[in-house]
């Protein structure tokens, strides 16, 4: 067994994808009277859970090769001036986002917690 399991690479990239999804979703709020700007997210939840469920068979490969993807948003409705940003759509994204990046940085902690509690050999 790996000291730094697929939990914690898995970790490791859902953190960074959460991150790398508030620089969009700021990038989006300062854009948002830019006639044309169209909105742009972050695709992430699919190709990590493949890749989870590849590394769970054995290839990790497809873990370690993730990065989050930036892409332009198509189902979003386009003003007349051609910018597809809606702010109070986006502000509930970006709340949306921070309670994921902090339930993600508790999970880290408690693993850590737990990784220190074996390596201890259960002293507190």
């Amino acid at each position: 067994m790996e000291l730094f399991d697929t939990t914690f690479k898995t970790l490791d990239l859902a953190l960074g994808a959460a991150g790398k999804r508030q620089e969009v979703l700021a990038n989006n709020l300062a854009n948002v009277n830019t006639p044309g700007y169209k909105r742009l997210d972050v695709d992430f939840d699919g190709a990590l859970a493949k890749a989870v469920d590849a590394a769970r068979a054995g290839d990790r490969s497809q873990l370690d090769a993730m990065r989050p993807g930036v892409s332009t948003d198509k189902s979003v409705t386009v003003r007349v001036d051609g910018n597809s940003v809606d702010v109070d759509q986006e502000m509930a994204y970006v709340a949306e986002n921070n309670i994921r990046y902090n339930a993600l940085v508790q999970l880290t902690q408690k693993k850590l917690e737990t990784l220190k509690y074996v390596i201890s050999d259960g002293r507190r």
